[in-house]
């Protein structure tokens, strides 16, 4: 039997043809195959890659090279491998190139980066695949995710989230022992393992059975029961370890993995072993025109390497591959490396960095670069490592790479003080450098880590002697405090603003980022003000990004007074925007604009922003991954204007990411299966918001939902929890100041001045004091003069009054007010303005006018037959019998008439309970009373009974 043999793994690759079988009508499916080193987890891929059921494969491997790698190597691997087997090309400007660059594309050919450039890449190479797959499927092995770099896995994440129907088979490999507490993979597999078309696939040793197996496959005969049980205690059943233990077979236990491995090199050609501490510098795999150049170097002749590369190959320490030389496996590689001495190792890299300086023929100048500044950082050649890494961070931005390339210039900083000359040998200054590192984190995300650069750099800098870097050091890091959430941004950007002269175009940025800062913070009049000046700033030096973004500040500023011109801002703003490609300014106002849009009842205006918004994404090759927080927009728009179907429809018809917006759209699930009575999806969807979102890495905006759908949860859910609601409210105004900023908090008010209402309705006087408490911190609210004056500020701010005022004559003065406005309204506010409204008639004594306030609201359930609305129509009608002049026949009270009224509808006790809002149990009683006084044995009688009565319709 061939020493090859694939051994103990049949269930496992089953388990992968079946689930790859699946895809071609089920649509895509990925299994995560994890185990421990040498576990067999290759020789496994190996296998089902031979005998797979789809009609095309690719093998793509990720590289252990440090902070320097090569980003997305796995993807450049598949989609070249794609490409030889007939797949197209990618054409002229397509993103692809970013990738696969071929050999008539030039760096001036290839796609320029802007806001979405990584988007773009990301949706390419989905399409890609997706066209790729169809018709016969798709099979894609990436190994070794253990080494990924941070791209690799964003855009694993992103492709996992959207093949969806695509019959693509993926398989990802992971060395599970290399995972250790800080490794990126170990916060990454628990989000992948949640995916529904993601699987797990643990490979656990070799059972007796099969050690016995494999070991009959490579000595040609089965072990006698001794020497078994010896071979597999020392292996514990791992085959690499029992195929190493039996290629030298004899002597002392080796002490650990490392010379157990080493056992069957030791037996090699000096110069074979030579030779394979050279390879195994490189990593585990090599290009054969690269080793041979360090070879040569290092003293071997080229058929001295041919010699030593053979025996190596039939001793199976390595394979060859089309284009070189492969360990056979990374554990061999590691062992033979950790086998040298440190000056063998730094003399390796040395001449691998000299090699690879001059050029590989075949080798690709991303990769070429990439090896270079590895092994000149390793050789401590640092003039050639700093050149090496500034022209790798470069291929990583183009590559839109962008947590490689902040690694890639944090790397050249650290080199920079051990580089005399480093200014000359880059052609710029060290604040230069600083900056764009600034940036760099900015882009990647790393706001925290750009925040320590910036604070690095002004530590060093006065701004007497250089008033316009630091002026640039202050924005840089007031932009990222702003993203931060943090107040220090306004601290930046003001002392920043005072070192910028008048008519720099410096200015107009400053002061347009300020106005949006001030604008978030609740200080809106200062915001204007900023804001004007900022437009006139941008129109003075050209600058009509700044001139875009200022304007939609000012309008979304505006908003609240309802005016067309704030509209017409917004408008501008936009178009502007769009006109300077300026995308994410554009999607800010188109957001913003739907706003105001809202701000005035207009749903059908918002929604319609909220669709530009997402034709706009796909227009410009981005819907899936930045599509997200847009769909969000639009199922918020939906909701507002209770289609509670179609905005449901909508959040389930996208996936979300593990994000900001994963976030916010499972915000939005929770509050409408909280207005839905579905407590439980409510919960669910409020724990995945706080896991995505925790309160220490959130921004204040970002986490008021968490404290508005609890008080949604507590206001309408089991049990009158309506003091904890408050507390609620009161805790998130001391949390992130939920009451203090009117722009943010005027939606909810209503609800929240609901709370105090029902407070105080109830006997306990600890209720009443907390209920003062809330309605003072709410009243000091609706008192600001920057209250909002636009219809629905109107109406939120006379419902909130009404609720909060106790004197019933009063309160329905401002029912009086809301009233006209309810009409234009949707979904709760406007429920509960008739609610609060019909409390106020009926104990001001104006029967007939509480009784349409219930009939309005009855009509109303036909719209939008949410839980809230049910409970408000159920509490009306739980008072109106007792205030008319007739008493209900027979003794009955007039909620055993309720009772009786719904039982007639067909309804189980548990759905009457439901409707009334009582306890299946209560309802039994109320039902027997009421059988008992209408002498009657069964429900079906007392329901005839009582239309006998005329208490039920027939």
């Amino acid at each position: 039997m061939s020493p090859s043999a694939f051994v103990g793994r049949q269930q496992q690759v089953d388990h992968l043809l079946s689930d790859a079988a699946r895809v071609r009508s089920g649509g895509s499916s990925t299994v995560l195959l994890c185990g421990d080193a040498g576990i067999g987890k290759s020789r496994l891929l190996e296998e089902y890659l031979e005998r797979t059921p789809l009609r095309h494969a690719a093998l793509g491997g990720c590289l252990e090279l440090g902070a320097e790698g090569i980003a997305f190597a796995p993807f450049t691997a598949l989609l070249r491998q794609l490409v030889r087997a007939g797949g197209p090309a990618p054409g002229e400007g397509s993103d692809l190139t970013r990738l696969l660059p071929g050999p008539g594309h030039s760096p001036q050919t290839r796609p320029g980066t802007d806001d979405n450039s990584r988007a773009r890449l990301f949706e390419a190479v989905l399409t890609y695949v997706e066209e790729y797959a169809d018709p016969g499927g798709l099979s894609l092995v990436i190994e070794d995710l253990h080494w990924s770099d941070a791209s690799t896995r964003d855009l694993l994440v992103f492709l996992l989230r959207n093949l969806g129907p695509a019959p693509v088979h993926l398989v990802v490999s992971v060395r599970s022992d290399d995972l250790h507490r800080t490794h990126p993979l170990r916060r990454v597999l628990p989000e992948l393992e949640r995916l529904p078309r993601v699987t797990r696939l643990d490979l656990d040793p070799l059972t007796r059975e099969a050690v016995a197996e494999q070991a009959a496959a490579l000595r040609g005969r089965a072990p006698d029961p001794a020497a078994l049980d010896l071979l597999l205690e020392r292996s514990g059943g791992n085959p690499l370890f029992v195929e190493s233990f039996l290629a030298a077979p004899g002597g002392a236990v080796p002490d650990g993995p490392r010379e157990l491995l080493m056992r069957r090199v030791e037996p090699l050609a000096p110069t074979t072993r030579k030779v394979l501490g050279l390879a195994s510098i490189a990593g585990d795999r090599v290009d054969h025109g690269l080793l041979a150049e360090v070879a040569e170097a290092s003293g071997v002749g080229e058929d001295d390497l041919d010699e030593a590369l053979r025996e190596a190959v039939d001793a199976r320490v390595l394979s060859a591959t089309e284009t070189g030389y492969l360990f056979r496996h990374a554990l061999l590689a590691e062992a033979v490396q950790g086998d040298l001495l440190p000056g063998q190792r730094v003399r390796a890299h040395r001449r691998y960095a000299q090699a690879l300086e001059g050029g590989v023929p075949g080798l690709a100048r991303t990769e070429t670069v990439a090896q270079l500044a590895h092994h000149a950082y390793a050789a401590h050649d640092h003039p050639r490592a700093l050149a090496a890494s500034w022209e790798a961070a470069q291929r990583a931005r183009d590559a839109s790479a962008y947590p490689e390339h902040l690694a890639l210039l944090e790397r050249v900083l650290e080199l920079w003080e051990l580089v005399p000359d480093a200014a000359d040998l880059l052609g710029l200054s060290q604040g230069e450098l600083l900056l764009g590192v600034c940036g760099a984190a900015q882009i990647a995300g790393s706001l925290r880590r750009s925040v320590e650069h910036a604070s690095e750099a002004l530590g060093d800098l006065d701004p007497r002697v250089d008033p316009e870097l630091v002026a640039r050091f202050l924005v840089a890091r007031g932009l990222s405090y702003k993203e931060l959430g943090r107040i220090e941004a306004l601290d930046d950007l003001r002392a920043a603003a005072a070192l910028v002269p008048d008519g720099h175009p410096e200015r107009a940025v400053v002061s347009a980022t300020t106005a949006s800062v001030l604008m978030l913070r609740g200080s809106d009049a200062e915001a204007e003000r900023v804001a004007r000046v900022a437009i006139e700033e941008a129109r003075a030096c050209g600058d009509r990004v700044s001139e875009a973004d200022a304007l939609i500040t000012l309008g979304s500023l505006l908003d609240h007074t309802g005016s067309d011109e704030a509209l017409e801002m917004l408008r501008k703003g936009v178009r502007l925007a769009r006109e300077q490609g300026a995308v994410q300014v554009e999607m800010r106002g188109l957001n913003n604009l739907g706003g105001n849009h809202a701000s005035r009842f207009e749903y059908a205006e918002w929604l319609a922003c909220a669709r530009e918004a997402l034709d706009r994404c796909a227009e410009l090759g981005v819907a899936r991954s930045q599509g997200v927080g847009l769909v969000n927009g639009v199922a918020s728009a939906l909701l507002a204007s209770g289609r509670v179907e179609e905005a449901r429809a909508e959040l389930l018809a996208t996936p979300a990411g593990e994000d900001l917006m994963g976030g916010r759209r499972q915000a939005i699930i929770a509050q409408l299966t909280a207005l839905e009575g579905d407590w439980e999806g409510s919960q669910r969807a409020q724990d995945e918001f706080t896991r995505l979102l925790p309160r220490e890495t959130a921004t204040w905006v970002e986490y008021m939902p968490h404290y508005y759908t609890r008080v949604l949860l507590l206001l309408f859910g089991p049990g009158e929890r309506w003091a904890e609601a408050a507390r609620v409210i009161l805790e998130g105004e001391r949390d992130i100041g939920m009451l203090s900023l009117v722009r943010f908090s005027s939606s909810g008010l209503s609800a929240m001045a609901m709370v105090a209402w029902r407070l105080r309705r109830r006997a306990d006087p600890g209720d009443r004091v907390l209920a003062d408490e809330l309605a003072g911190a709410l009243s000091t609210l609706l008192d600001r003069e920057d209250w909002p004056v636009s219809p629905v500020g109107e109406l939120i701010g006379s419902t909130s009054r009404a609720f909060l005022e106790e004197d019933p004559a009063l309160a329905l003065a401002h029912w009086e007010r809301a009233l006209p406005l309810v009409g234009r309204a949707r979904g709760l506010t406007r429920y509960a303005c008739l609610f609060g409204a019909f409390w106020a008639a009926y104990e001001t004594g104006d029967t007939s006018g509480a009784r349409e306030l219930l009939h309005r609201s009855e009509r109303l359930l036909t719209e939008l037959d949410l839980h809230f609305a049910r409970q408000f129509v159920a509490e009306m009608r739980a008072v109106l019998p007792r205030s008319a002049t007739t008493a209900p026949p027979a003794g009955l009270t007039p909620r055993e008439v309720e009772v009786l009224v719904e039982v007639a509808k067909g309804l189980s006790n548990r759905e009457v309970g439901e409707a009334l809002f009582i306890s299946a149990k209560t309802v039994s009683v109320h039902l027997s009373n009421a059988m008992g006084k209408l002498g009657v044995a069964n429900r079906t009688a007392a329901v005839a009974r009582a239309r006998e009565f005329g208490l039920l319709q027939a």
